[in-house]
């Protein structure tokens, strides 16, 4: 699972925004995410502000700097995360 992937599952799973280190915790210890490198949390960091940046269809929003959760929660989704 790439990191983005293990963000959505951890973020689905919590159902709240999460600091981006919380994230990469949480999706680690969860065996989501496998990361043979240094600084995982870095990695996560950078794909997912990356993504809400250049992406106008990311699932993720950031609600606070380097926190992040699910966009469809603040657009009435089912899968609500706030």
């Amino acid at each position: 699972m790439d990191f983005k992937a293990a963000a959505r599952e951890v973020l689905r799973e919590v159902g709240h925004p999460l600091h981006y280190s919380d994230i990469t915790e949480i999706a680690l210890e969860s065996g989501y995410l496998k990361s043979a490198g240094r600084t995982p949390q870095n990695s996560m960091r950078a794909r997912l502000s990356v993504d809400v940046r250049d992406n106008p269809e990311s699932a993720f929003v950031q609600t606070a700097p380097g926190v992040y959760g699910l966009r469809r929660a603040f657009s009435g989704g089912e899968d609500a995360v706030y």
